[in-house]
């Protein structure tokens, strides 16, 4: 079974933010810690927001969850 580079990213993404004891992190520490481009980490974020899958939060202190 082949799996899209949008699925794979958004996964590993998924598995970045589980795994991490931080209260949020940053799309350039998700990018940096899994290898992913950030533009097109940043499209899979804002997917990933609307299934309610994450939470984002934007300024000082902001990020994913």
């Amino acid at each position: 079974m082949d799996i899209s580079k949008k699925a794979d990213y958004a996964i590993r993404a998924i598995i970045e933010l589980a795994s991490t004891e931080a209260p949020s992190l940053t799309t350039e520490q998700i990018a940096a810690a899994q290898s992913i481009p950030l533009h097109f980490l940043e499209n899979i974020i804002l997917d990933l927001r609307r299934a309610d899958m994450i939470v984002t939060q934007r300024g000082v202190g902001g990020g994913c969850r």
